[in-house]
């Protein structure tokens, strides 16, 4: 079974056990029959991937079911309609939608975690995915703070660990802008920024080498010594480690 089909089922099985709640003669006295019956049918919609009928018949449910019973369920699929068509804007929107109304919900957790994955599922490449990683961070954030007892947190750190890479790829593909553009200023801000901030970036090595470099055409002795050096203690095997050990005989 597929992470997404796993994380769909809780809804699913509430759905159905919505569904089927047994008092239907009451239901159908109160006018509230024919919202579960389109949820119902709705369902089966989404389910044979007729999306655009799916949503007439929830936005019907949501304008019909004055209980909010069945209103809350068509709320929360129609934002997972959105997202099975990878309709990202429009999921996140309704996600959001229905946390400010019901942040409570037995839902929420799923709905929190859906609103972070809208932002997640929109990351591509370090140069545009910036402000993706960090909104999706943000929201898987709230996710364990707001929701600690969620069954999404295994996944969620995994996500969460992705996001803080794309983030600091983000912040060395700007310090290696600046340091080709030679503005070495900006660039060693950067670096230190990205020190400071990921303590555990993958790629510290070229980080400490490229702020020695930064510094040393900075002319500031002092820093760029201490940055190979850094580099050298941390990462002694590294072939940049061999590197920095020749700039420092050279500029000692």
């Amino acid at each position: 079974m597929s992470i997404l089909k796993k994380l769909f089922l809780p809804v699913l099985i509430l759905f159905f056990i919505a569904a089927c709640s047994s008092d239907k003669a009451a239901l159908k006295d109160s006018g509230i029959s024919e919202a579960e019956e389109a949820l119902i049918q709705a369902n089966e919609k989404i389910n044979n991937k007729d999306y655009e009928a799916a949503k007439v018949l929830l936005e019907k449910v949501k304008t019909t079911d004055t209980t909010m019973k069945f209103a809350t369920l068509a709320q929360i699929r129609l934002a997972d309609i959105y997202f099975e068509q990878e309709l990202f804007d429009e999921a996140s929107i309704e996600y959001e939608n229905f946390l400010s109304m019901h942040p409570y919900n037995k839902y929420a957790p799923y709905a929190q975690f859906q609103l972070a994955m809208s932002f997640y599922k929109q990351m591509t490449t370090v140069d545009v995915s910036y402000s993706l990683a960090l909104r999706a961070l943000k929201e898987f954030r709230i996710l364990q703070e707001s929701y600690p007892r969620n069954p999404y947190m295994d996944v969620t750190e995994t996500r969460i660990a992705k996001c803080l890479s794309i983030l600091a790829e983000h912040e060395l593909y700007v310090g290696m802008f600046y340091f080709n553009k030679e503005a070495y200023a900006s660039a060693a801000s950067r670096f230190n920024e990205l020190l400071e901030k990921y303590p555990d970036l993958k790629k510290e090595a070229d980080v400490y080498y490229y702020l020695g470099l930064s510094y040393k055409n900075l002319g500031e002795k002092e820093k760029a010594l201490k940055a190979f050096t850094t580099l050298i203690e941390k990462f002694p095997a590294t072939a940049l480690a061999k590197e920095a050990e020749d700039i420092i005989a050279k500029i000692k």
